[in-house]
């Protein structure tokens, strides 16, 4: 889950008077400060074995970024189907140490499709966030198609591979979409023993996700009913250098492609998100404006249906 930053611009009417420099210095005190409010990220699936909610509270600052999150502990998070409620656990600790957030399972209030989704989240200083999502209906993966192109970098040659999932779009409705996929690689690695032993050369297996240089997020306008492609996603492998010379190692089978069919607010988040993460701190690109769905707060409540396939790499 993804902090939401948003971009400032300050065009104060001034004219640069050179090119030395295109940085200037704003005393604090001539910055209206915005006030702190509840910050929150929450995706709900039928395919999910947990159901888990962020809650953060934000806080604006000078310098690189212009939001912090500082996670909130002692909320109430209350998830509603309109006739069953449940309260997710207070501040779990994700499997990985860090990241606390809250959870509940499935069995406690089933993710169905077509059904919406309530979230209430309230502090104790009487801050009160709400949210609503209906969860869509799941759109079949027909197949994955793999190609590969060579790429040289450095005087070095080597070969990259590449997915796109393909779709029948169902017609008569706006559909949203986001593609994924992940395949495991092998690469080498030292392994430490005891201080008597030598570094043991180990062939380590990992999985990786893969990447779309051009978002992973798509929408139907414009193909209501058709079939549909994705953008391609460069598959995972592992790069590395022995006695000098570059290695790679090949993606491994089977590959396993995800094609999530997502409403309009997980939509609009991810877009936006992975927007402005291409922009980077390019400050001649087009700033984005992260939207929310959470009244009287930020962040983003949205559902998604999962279709999976697997396939081999030949």
């Amino acid at each position: 889950m993804k902090t939401i930053s948003y971009i400032v611009l300050l065009l104060t009417g001034f004219a640069l008077a050179g090119c030395d420099s295109l940085k200037q210095e704003v005393s604090p005190d001539r910055l209206a400060k915005e006030p702190e409010k509840l910050v929150v990220a929450f995706f709900i699936s039928p395919q999910d074995t947990v159901l888990a909610a962020r809650v953060g509270r934000s806080s604006t600052v000078l310098g690189q970024n212009s939001l912090s999150f500082f996670n909130v502990l002692n909320a109430v998070v209350t998830l509603s189907d309109g006739s069953r409620s449940v309260s997710l656990t207070n501040a779990v600790l994700s499997d990985r140490g860090f990241n606390p957030y809250y959870r509940a399972t499935p069995e406690q209030l089933p993710i169905v499709a077509g059904k919406t989704y309530t979230l209430t989240v309230s502090v104790p200083n009487g801050q009160t966030v709400t949210a609503t999502c209906t969860v869509p209906g799941p759109v079949a993966l027909d197949n994955v198609l793999i190609d590969s192109t060579i790429r040289t970098e450095i005087g070095l040659a080597y070969k990259e591979y590449f997915a796109r999932l393909r779709w029948r779009d169902p017609a008569g409705q706006i559909n949203y979409y986001r593609a994924a996929g992940q395949n495991d690689y092998f690469f080498r690695d030292f392994i430490f023993g005891s201080p008597n032993t030598p570094p043991r050369d180990t062939l380590i297996r990992q999985p990786g996700s893969w990447f779309f240089s051009n978002g992973s997020t798509i929408t139907d306008v414009g193909q209501d009913g058709q079939e549909m492609v994705s953008g391609r996603g460069r598959l995972a492998v592992a790069f590395s250098f022995q006695n000098g010379q570059q290695t790679i190692s090949l993606p491994q089978s089977p590959l396993t492609a995800h094609l999530l069919n997502v409403d309009v607010n997980y939509y609009r988040y991810h877009d936006e998100v992975d927007r402005q993460s291409r922009a980077g701190r390019n400050p001649f690109a087009e700033p984005v404006l992260i939207q929310t769905n959470i009244r009287g707060g930020l962040g983003c409540f949205g559902a998604y249906n999962k279709s999976t396939l697997v396939t081999e790499l030949k």
